[in-house]
């Protein structure tokens, strides 16, 4: 009875445990709800996204456990539509055995815009950062 017990207690940790896996695609769409609500807030005012055209995702050159997200994406101002590619760089990690995903925003880029990090400094208003950083979380969690 107890080999019984314990092989199913085994068992049933073992389903848990992969049952909780994220997967890199989960990851990957998590992040691009993330880099659109983070665009959203840089883009003009009366300016959004309407719909996502096409994601890409690939590791980021700025280092280990960075993602690049690359959108597609349709913007609007309610009256005129246009495809505009946005690009967003998160730092990344996952928990032991691909438990959980975090990641927070270094970069993200609109056109001529970049606001994020560069190293390790901020660029473009620390002000809209913060901003960025809030809307993202909201978005991803």
């Amino acid at each position: 009875m107890t080999r019984k017990f314990s092989t199913f207690i085994l068992i049933g940790a073992c389903a848990m445990i992969l049952s909780g896996c994220v997967s890199r695609e989960q990851a990957d769409a998590k992040l691009a709800k993330g880099c659109e609500a983070g665009v959203n807030v840089i883009l003009p005012e009366g300016r959004k996204i309407a719909r996502i055209a096409k994601s890409e995702f690939t590791p980021a050159t700025e280092g280990h456990g960075m993602r690049h997200v690359k959108l597609t994406a349709i913007e609007t101002d309610s009256f005129l539509e246009s495809e505009n590619i946005f690009e967003c760089v998160f730092e990344e990690g996952f928990g032991f055995l691909n438990s959980s995903h975090t990641a927070a925003i270094y970069q993200v880029r609109a056109g001529d815009t970049m606001i994020g990090k560069s190293g390790n400094e901020i660029v473009g208003d620390a002000q809209v950062f913060m901003k960025l950083n809030d809307a993202m979380r909201d978005a991803m969690y």
